[in-house]
């Protein structure tokens, strides 16, 4: 059995048994840093693209929201391979371990090439299907290709990351993410503001960005001496058993996310008809508010792993507490950037881009609505992750399910329909709606399963009673 070394044991050692609210402030804080840094590449990206063309805004949350329906198989193999990853790291046994690891990668890579296929291959058809206008078509094919090479490293990176998240390494992932980010900001800055450049330009600097990233990823998993989990070139041999439990483990969380990415691209469809600058408006609204929901939403990525961990470590007390850690800290930041958002709106707004009266208003509506999403979805993050480390993925996909396939899109499709006054607020109402209602019908589900872990224990292990 290969040996853990001294600073991934000192990290085990703190997520088996150290001080609970520490620890997922430890493991989270660099993680947050990250998603600060995500988040704000991402702003930046959308004030270049706005000073460019307000109505490029459109095409690019359009092409992006199926860009994440896609991203999500990656993810969904990360977030498994990491449960599965932190449960052998949590027990000590760094082989199994190690092969779950590189069998989350070779899955990851297979999948992603075939995906990467069929979207070059069918993009402009797959955009028009989708509720694509022409002018998205137009404008924003070539973004849509790129975009979709980029998938392909995003599904490998997520991976990569995942399994240093599974060893609590969450420092190593905040300083190859700064470095890769720096560069994507360069280039997209010196592309769109000394060249003139357009959505090509930045859709290719997120690729190379991505790419810098995949380097990173290789050398450590390859070539880092100091990687209780370092590959060999041989690991990456098909396992039919160690691959065959991360994807029953993955499809579960990739149909989930990949439905609700789609569910929410076909709202985007409707929600063209009610006003053409409804899409953007969504996506402004969740720049506006953002920086808060990507701190929110990080703990229950540390919340995974710690789970995970003590389960293997047989702990299930502290693996059940730590969901009270993890919904406390995201109810916290949460609500405090509700309140702080609600007051920077308008200036945040001004700062984005030169929108005209009417996108201004139309944007300020869907906001009133849409800032609720930031309280909600960190609770919902919250509360798959505690599910994800169990290891009970179908529940997360239900959530995911309900949330707009039940609650959203027949919502927003019968009021289209039906009502006999159409008004695009009708789009942020059912937002509201979709998310409020989720929220409650996942906090009656996580309620039923503590309490039934308590009372029946989880596998092999028993709730001791303090």
């Amino acid at each position: 059995m290969r040996l853990i070394n001294i600073q991934d044991e000192k990290r085990r050692q703190q997520i088996t048994s150290g001080n609970l609210w520490k620890t997922m402030i430890v493991l989270s804080v660099p993680l947050a840093i990250y998603e600060v840094f995500n988040y704000l590449y991402a702003f930046i990206d959308l004030w270049l693209i706005s000073g460019i063309d307000t109505n490029f805004v459109t095409s690019v949350i359009f092409i992006d929201e199926l860009r994440l329906a896609v991203t999500a198989f990656g993810g969904s193999i990360a977030a498994a391979g990491s449960v599965i990853v932190a449960r052998h790291f949590g027990s000590g046994d760094v082989d199994l371990a190690k092969r779950s690891a590189a069998q989350a990668l070779v899955l990851a890579v297979m999948v992603s090439f075939l995906i990467i296929f069929i979207m070059l291959t069918f993009g402009a058809s797959i955009l028009q299907f989708f509720g694509a206008t022409q002018s998205i078509i137009d404008s924003g094919l070539s973004y849509f290709n790129v975009q979709m090479i980029t998938t392909g490293l995003v599904a490998f990176n997520a991976v990569f990351i995942g399994i240093e998240k599974a060893k609590g390494n969450t420092k190593i992932i905040l300083y190859a993410n700064i470095a890769v980010m720096m560069l994507k900001l360069i280039l997209s800055i010196i592309w769109v503001k000394q060249f003139n450049g357009g959505l090509l330009e930045l859709a290719l600097s997120s690729m190379y960005a991505q790419l810098g990233l995949t380097l990173i990823g290789l050398y450590i998993l390859l070539l880092h001496k100091n990687n209780s989990l370092k590959l060999e070139l041989s690991s990456f041999k098909i396992e039919t058993s160690f691959m065959k439990e991360v994807f029953l483990l993955a499809i579960p969380v990739f149909l989930g996310k990949f439905l609700f990415n789609m569910g929410k691209v076909l709202i985007n469809g409707i929600a063209l008809m009610y006003h053409y600058y409804v899409v953007a408006a969504l996506g402004i609204s969740g720049k506006m508010f953002g920086l808060f929901a990507a701190i929110a939403n990080v703990f229950h990525e540390t919340e995974m792993s710690v789970v995970a961990q003590n389960i293997g470590k047989k702990r299930l007390n502290r693996a059940i507490k730590t969901f009270y850690v993890t919904i406390s800290y995201a109810a916290i930041v949460s609500v405090v950037g509700l309140i702080i958002s609600w007051f920077m709106r308008v200036p945040m707004l001004q700062f984005l881009g030169d929108f005209d009266a009417e996108q201004t208003y139309v944007i300020l509506e869907i906001y009133n609505y849409e800032q609720f999403s930031l309280v909600f979805s960190a609770l919902i993050s919250a509360m798959s992750g505690f599910f994800i480390g169990f290891r009970k993925t179908k529940v997360v996909f239900w959530i995911n399910i309900i949330r707009v396939v039940v609650l959203r899109l027949p919502v927003l499709w019968f009021m289209f329909n039906f009502l006999p006054y159409r008004t695009f607020t009708d789009v942020g109402f059912v937002m509201f709606f979709s998310n409020s209602l989720t929220t409650i019908i996942s906090g009656i589900i996580v309620i039923r399963f503590i309490y039934t872990l308590k009372t029946f224990g989880y596998q092999d292990l028993t709730y001791q009673t303090e």
